[in-house]
């Protein structure tokens, strides 16, 4: 998978989770969710709007 974070030189930001890889796949889960969660929201709203101009 990834790599451990052994060095902090030139580091702007930084997250105390990008160590764990169970906080990585939650956050995954989460982020996939979210995108699921608006298409979906996006196409009934399409689907709607279709049906009002048919």
């Amino acid at each position: 998978m990834g790599t451990s974070i052994t060095s902090w030189e030139n580091v702007s930001a930084y997250f105390t989770f990008a160590d764990n890889p169970l906080a990585l796949v939650l956050f995954s889960i989460g982020a996939a969710a979210i995108v699921a969660g608006l298409i979906s929201s996006i196409k009934k709203h399409e689907d709607n709007a279709f049906e009002e101009y048919k």
